[in-house]
């Protein structure tokens, strides 16, 4: 049983841990353990501040108490030691972005943001890992209270007992305070020993500067000359220059059944849903009607899909969904470097991933016309460099009716 927050913090985000998620998010161990770091006494000092409101210290009890109650630990188990891969990181995922919401609550983006900055992870991973975070924090809570018994006053009292060690544990550079939109964090409060002092020095302060005051226009009857620095008047042109677009902004598109789907303008759902809707757009047969996932990736070397792809999956069965007609088939793509019939082989189990996860959330198997893998066919990048290469390296679908 751990005896503090960081305690068990540590014990759950082990190295194997740290190694799977990483590979889950698609980031760098070194960016994710970085994270993970930041996202520990982020959540702690949330909660702290969550029961300095009048709700608060019943929140973070029942929710702790509720928290024990979803198998966090099964499925840490199952991530390291099984399979794991994208269902067990959306499961984790949700429970743990309920949890961290719940902790949060207006300064929910803020945090996610300001984790994705100090660790230089993605927003989506920033939120994961608060979730996870979060998730842990409030299970440790749990199993202490029954633990120990304890009532709501007795919790509160030991969440406030690690105050100081959860403030030390703060990594240098995170800006924890600002993204709880706080001037101080938690339980720091000015002294009224140290508000006098400061007022005693400020008198004093403009006692001194009186003098210097006086003393200047009493024995100087010219006007003061100044250093080289207050004298520099040089400024710099600033060129208003108006931002490019911001192609990742999320965007609604509308479906026929009046859903609405969070995608990107001139991405696939956007492209794909304008096809479909234009009674104009006909099925080419002979070269087919193709359209490149944008959001859809996988780790190195490997046909497990990334968290990160789960939006985009379930909104193309979204779309599916609204235009019944419709009847699809999945591509995959590698580039030409390596064993050519190893690409081959990695592309089909690209293909075959995908396909099982639309039927996962939800797809109906007649729209869904299998999936082929094309290995590195059909290039459309240069393979002799590098940004042709990744060019390369693509799932697609196709659209086979409408």
């Amino acid at each position: 049983m751990a005896s503090t927050l960081a305690d068990a913090h540590k014990a759950v985000f082990t190295e194997d841990l740290r190694r799977k998620i990483s590979a889950l998010l698609g980031e760098r161990e070194q960016d994710i353990h970085k994270a993970i770091d930041a996202s520990g006494p982020a959540i702690h000092t949330a909660i702290l501040k969550r029961t300095e409101l009048p709700d608060g210290p019943m929140a973070i009890y029942n929710l702790s108490q509720q928290a024990v109650g979803n198998d966090l630990h099964g499925y840490l188990h199952e991530l390291v030691s099984g399979t794991g891969g994208l269902a067990v990181g959306n499961a984790l995922s949700a429970k743990g972005g309920d949890y961290y919401k719940a902790i949060l609550g207006e300064r929910t983006e803020p945090m996610v943001q300001e984790i994705s900055r100090f660790a230089a992870v993605k927003a989506d991973s920033a939120a994961f890992l608060l979730g996870l975070s979060a998730f842990v924090a409030l299970d440790a809570i749990g199993r202490h209270i029954h633990h120990n018994s304890l009532d709501l006053a007795g919790t509160n009292h030991w969440l406030w007992s690690q105050r100081d060690a959860i403030v030390a544990s703060i990594p240098a550079g995170l800006s924890v305070a600002q993204a709880l939109g706080l001037q101080r964090l938690p339980g720091s409060k000015e002294t009224t020993s140290a508000r006098r002092n400061s007022l005693v020095y400020g008198i004093i302060a403009i006692i001194i500067l009186i003098g210097i005051l006086f003393y200047v226009f009493k024995t100087c009857n010219r006007a003061p000359t100044y250093g080289p620095n207050q004298n520099d008047t040089t400024t710099r042109a600033v060129t208003d220059t108006a931002a490019p677009p911001d192609t990742t902004a999320s965007y609604p598109v509308t479906l026929p059944n009046n859903t609405t789907l969070n995608a990107v303008k001139g991405g696939t759902e956007d492209r794909l849903v304008a096809f479909l809707s234009d009674p104009n757009q006909k099925i080419d047969r002979k070269n087919g009607n193709w359209f490149e996932f944008t959001r859809v990736r996988f780790a190195s070397n490997s046909a497990q899909l990334l968290l990160e792809s789960e939006s985009q999956l379930r909104n193309i069965v979204g779309i599916l969904q609204a235009f019944p007609k419709a009847r699809i088939r999945i591509g995959g793509y590698t580039d030409n470097t390596g064993d050519s019939l190893e690409n081959l082989r990695l592309s089909q189990a690209r293909a075959d991933s995908v396909l099982a996860r639309l039927e996962a959330f939800g797809a109906s198997k007649h729209q869904l016309d299998g999936a082929k893998g094309y290995g590195s066919q059909y290039p459309i990048g240069d393979n002799g460099t590098p940004d042709g290469r990744s060019m390369n390296r693509r799932m697609a679908l196709e659209v086979r009716d409408k």
